[in-house]
């Protein structure tokens, strides 16, 4: 896939553009491959709720999923080429509940929404759940999650707050919520006298880690899931320093009937899925803990 990289100029802020790293690959940046192999009990088809899945979707039997796979666990690249994580497997479990299969539809993260508005995705794999994005997607909710800020460690200081980040030079992943964050962060920096933020903005979260280990970055923002799995798996690359709470992670629909009414089966079952420990032990297998879990899966449950 081309990937072509934009630079953005906002009087808040400077943003230095991230061209250095645009011939790399995925797989460079040291994101782990998929999780060993953890025996799981086959899905098993619910046939009173497999018969309320709205016709257009039952005819066809499988869902396109449009996804952008750059945050590991919850979702990413393996070795071989292949979509794998926490959320691709979750959603295909509770697909066969509803006698449907999963078609994973690689996707950048900004032509996500735009994709299930024109049709070409039945299904979003994921998105953080923030009220403004309700009026165009129905969200149904299966992870809490925030954002950490990352370091090397042997340049890691603790922050107090995300005032310290003030003079410093921070990656970013293109299209994601922290891009507004780190402006108003700059600009508040600035009215108290400090040197502003310095943005490089990156296609994923991959190369936003990646920029720390080239020296390109000081510290990188990213969603804590990556933050903190990285963190595990590669302790003498990266060191979380910062966490604050943000929206859930939702699985996201259409806001159209036929959409709300696949939103609610899938909710439906995912819960049948957390009874039988299904949902507990993919936790456990993408290496994510109970204060990740949101095992009630609420619809639009985001209130930020």
């Amino acid at each position: 896939m081309t990937r072509h990289f934009l630079c953005a100029t906002r009087r808040v802020f400077s943003i230095a553009c991230a061209t250095a790293l645009a011939t790399l690959s995925l797989g460079v940046s040291g994101v782990a491959s998929a999780a060993e192999t953890t025996p799981l009990p086959a899905p098993k088809v619910d046939p009173a709720l497999a018969a309320q899945v709205p016709k257009f979707y039952r005819d066809r039997g499988t869902l396109t999923a449009g996804v952008n796979p750059d945050v590991a666990p919850i979702k990413f690249v393996d070795a071989d080429g292949n979509i794998v994580g926490f959320t691709p497997e979750l959603l295909s479990a509770a697909a066969a509940v509803l006698d449907l299969k999963v078609r994973l539809a690689q996707s950048s993260f900004d032509a996500l929404i735009p994709g299930l508005s024109a049709n070409r995705f039945d299904v979003l794999l994921s998105l953080s759940d923030f009220t403004s994005r309700q009026k165009v997607v129905t969200f149904v909710d299966y992870l809490d999650m925030g954002l950490t800020v990352i370091a090397l460690p042997s340049k890691a200081k603790t922050l107090q707050s995300l005032d310290d980040l003030c003079g410093m030079q921070l990656a970013l992943p293109r299209g994601t919520a922290t891009m507004e964050k780190a402006s108003i962060l700059s600009d508040k920096c600035q009215k108290a006298g400090k040197q502003p933020v310095t943005v490089a903005t990156y296609p994923d979260s991959n190369m936003t880690l990646l920029s720390l280990s080239t020296g390109a970055s000081q510290v990188a923002w990213v969603d804590s899931p990556i933050g903190y799995y990285n963190e595990s798996k590669f302790p003498a690359k990266y060191k979380v320093v910062y966490y604050n709470a943000e929206a859930p992670y939702g699985i996201g629909f259409g806001v159209d009937e036929k959409s709300r009414q696949l939103a609610n089966l899938i909710r439906q079952a995912l819960l049948k899925l957390q009874k039988d420990g299904t949902y507990d032990l993919l936790l456990k297998k993408w290496g994510l803990t109970a204060k990740d879990a949101k095992p009630d899966f609420p619809i639009n449950g985001g209130t930020r």
